[in-house]
């Protein structure tokens, strides 16, 4: 009597293969390239609102003496391209190739060659006097490490236009290059929910915080004043409670709605950029803001933002509908066409 053997298992290569297949599979590339754009701007304001004053800052006979400049990279074994001459010719080439670095950037030219180059200009002018920075340019300095893997110009850059007219077919290294640039994207996530996350839970532990009086102190500061309406916000204590309790809120659940879903990904999103949309305008930090929304726009996936494509294109058409019915209504004011003006004999 014979007996038929058990079946082998199935090699794990075809659930493997899936996997590596899916992993390898570019995501989240339009919000990449949404990234460099905010981002970008953000840094070409930096550099632009300090031109004027550029040799004051950061010259080497600027406010912070080079001697000491150097002197202080030299003991906390940092780098900065500007403590390598205090020549004032050196000076201006060094910021001037960053602002050109900055530019080139934010049009998305040669991305992969530039992003380096960006993070180490920044970083060089950042160090050159820091005390006139703040906590967007902190989380501006990680990210930037991060987007030298990611693929920030596959959207909106001139990149993209050259490979779109040239027709270019993925190289052997693509696969490689999406698993990079997918999981750089993932440390953007991790690194944001980590800055939301820390901020939310250092401010629960603040007494101005638990009493919801904390907007209320920072709008009378006089540091960031809008005449008329930073008035009307501190002056209402059921406004300045409901800001103060919502700011916790969101930045303790960021984490949370970010990694749950994707649809409470998108609420975290949307209050992500409300948030900062509101720093921006009520206490003027427009490079913060910009820093911090242009990593906010990065974790919104690729179907998210066609799908508000999608939507833009309906009421763009709703509204062509209705602009239609009085461009048919209008008179004819021709002369020389009209059958009624010019009966045939």
């Amino acid at each position: 009597m014979s007996t038929s053997l058990p079946a082998m298992p199935a090699p794990p290569g075809g659930w493997w293969q899936q996997l590596i297949d899916h992993l390898s599979l570019p995501r989240f590339q339009i919000g990449a390239s949404l990234f460099r754009i905010c981002a970008g701007s953000a840094i070409l304001i930096e550099y632009l609102s300090n031109y004027a004053q550029r040799r004051y800052l950061f010259g080497p006979n600027g406010l912070w003496p080079f001697e000491f400049f150097a002197a202080e990279m030299d003991q906390s074994a940092s780098f900065s391209l500007y403590a390598w001459s205090n020549s004032p010719v050196y000076f201006e080439v060094c910021f001037h190739l960053g602002l050109l670095v900055a530019v080139l950037w934010l049009l998305g030219w040669r991305t992969r060659l530039i992003t380096p180059l960006n993070y180490v200009f920044l970083w060089s002018l950042h160090q050159r006097f820091p005390g006139i920075w703040d906590g967007g340019d902190n989380i501006i300095h990680l990210v930037l490490l991060y987007a030298v893997f990611a693929d920030v110009s596959a959207y909106f850059s001139l990149d993209a236009s050259r490979r779109s007219a040239s027709s270019q077919e993925p190289g052997p290294w693509a696969r490689a290059s999406a698993m990079f640039h997918n999981t750089a994207l993932l440390a953007f996530a991790i690194q944001i929910s980590l800055v939301y996350g820390v901020a939310g839970l250092y401010k629960v532990q603040g007494s101005v915080w638990q009493e919801g009086t904390a907007i209320y102190y920072a709008f009378r500061g006089g540091q960031f004043v809008w005449p008329g309406v930073t008035e009307w916000i501190y002056r209402n204590a059921y406004v300045v409670t409901a800001l103060t309790y919502a700011t916790v809120a969101f930045q303790v659940s960021f984490p949370f709605l970010l990694f749950l879903n994707r649809y409470t990904r998108r609420v975290a999103v949307v209050l992500g950029f409300s948030f900062h949309l509101g720093i921006a305008i009520f206490l003027g930090l427009i490079t913060f803001s910009l820093f911090m929304t242009s990593v906010d726009l990065a974790l919104m996936s690729d179907e998210d933002y066609r799908a508000i494509g999608r939507w833009f294109g309906r009421l763009r058409q709703r509204f062509s509908n209705r602009q239609s019915p009085s461009v048919l209504a209008e008179p004819n004011m021709g002369t020389g066409s009209s059958s009624e003006s010019h009966p045939p004999g």
